[in-house]
């Protein structure tokens, strides 16, 4: 396991620090009280042992109801400063065949969440052939203590399984702190490094689970407005974050965007093409980048907010600020409307909120209309 005198090889050189919110998440989708991913109205539907639990009331999108028998929540209760970092396809792989065992096993979401955390801290999602002392793998498990022969440890679907076998011991693993249960596991000489890539677990987690997996923490449900944070985006844009809200509130009640959602934000912030098919495509893409922040209910304005629909394509909307989005199609189709952030999550819609990312557009292209 991993001592003081290793850190490094964990932590990367650069990262972004956000603060969660200190709350108790419980596996699985709870019904329309997961809209939103709202405080206080999460209630445990899963042992966390026997899967993810039912599936959330159906979407409504677009004049159509959708199932959502294949949603489930990945639940995150981020404590302290979160490190966000860029992986590349190896280590994205690496964090697939965890997530993989957890879900063969029938564990929830969570289990996984806390083992992939848990590689990211031990080796970066690297499958490493040495380590401190005689550790190995992608959990830097040692030989020596029992775990298994070199082989079987660098072998990522063994290693991952020993660590299952052990954290389903902890009792109450499913919803003690995901350091406290990873440092049950480890022993780590660094107990609470785990906390530090619990957003980066979630995120990594929720693409492996599944085209419906929505990552989940309990920040509130709305702000007063007052409190949002100060926006300090790295990616460049044709137009300020002032500008692009200005663009879209402009726009409003314009016609002409039925499912064009990723192109709307996209010509806000002065693109004539946002230079990713989806919507959904575009929130992976940003995830890749390290620019998304899953579940967190705390945009500042300028943000792009994600949302589940329910189908392939799923739908972004901007973020204005005082709890305020412009979308479209939300009154009515083709027409860009300015609403509360309840209407997408609590109104017909019912969509179910992924979280927010930098205004970033890889591959976008030309100049806005609007």
């Amino acid at each position: 396991m991993k001592t003081a005198r290793n850190v490094g090889i964990a932590i990367f050189a650069a990262f972004l620090a956000v603060t969660g919110i200190s709350v108790l998440v419980v596996a699985g989708a709870t019904g329309a009280a997961n809209a939103n991913t709202c405080n206080g109205s999460l209630q445990p539907v899963s042992d966390g042992q026997s899967g993810a639990g039912a599936g959330g009331d159906p979407v409504k999108f677009d004049g159509s109801t959708q199932s959502s028998n294949g949603q489930v929540i990945v639940p995150l209760n981020p404590q302290g400063p979160q490190t966000h970092a860029t992986w590349n396809d190896a280590q994205v792989r690496n964090a697939s065949t965890i997530t993989n065992v957890a879900r063969t096993r029938g564990l929830a979401p969570r289990a996984a969440v806390i083992a992939v955390a848990t590689a990211m801290q031990e080796s970066s999602l690297n499958n490493l052939d040495h380590g401190n002392l005689d550790s190995v793998g992608l959990f830097q498990q040692r030989p020596s203590q029992g775990w298994g022969t070199v082989a079987q440890l660098t072998d990522p679907v063994y290693a991952s399984g020993k660590f299952y076998d052990s954290l389903v011991k902890v009792h109450g693993w499913q919803t003690m702190p995901l350091t406290q249960a990873a440092q049950s596991v480890q022993q780590s000489g660094l107990p609470d490094a785990y906390a530090y890539w619990e957003q980066a677990a979630g995120a990594l987690v929720a693409k492996t689970w599944g085209l419906h997996a929505v990552t989940s923490v309990s920040t509130g449900c709305d702000s007063d407005g007052s409190s949002d944070p100060a926006a300090h985006f790295t990616t460049k844009n044709p137009r300020t974050a002032a500008q692009a809200i200005a663009a879209a509130r402009k726009a409003s009640g314009t016609t002409g965007w039925y499912r064009r959602c990723d192109n709307f934000v996209a010509q806000a912030y002065g693109w004539g093409s946002s230079g990713s098919e989806t919507a959904n495509v575009h929130w992976n893409r940003l995830v890749d980048a390290g620019l998304a922040h899953p579940g967190d209910n705390n945009p500042p304005a300028g943000a792009l907010l994600f949302y589940d629909t329910g189908e392939s394509a799923g739908h972004v909307a901007l973020y204005l600020g005082d709890d305020m989005v412009a979308s479209n199609d939300i009154r009515g189709n083709g027409t860009i409307g300015i609403v509360h952030r309840r209407d997408l999550t609590d109104g017909t819609w019912r969509l179910r909120y992924r979280g927010w990312a930098e205004p970033s557009f890889p591959d976008a292209g030309g100049t806005s209309a609007i």
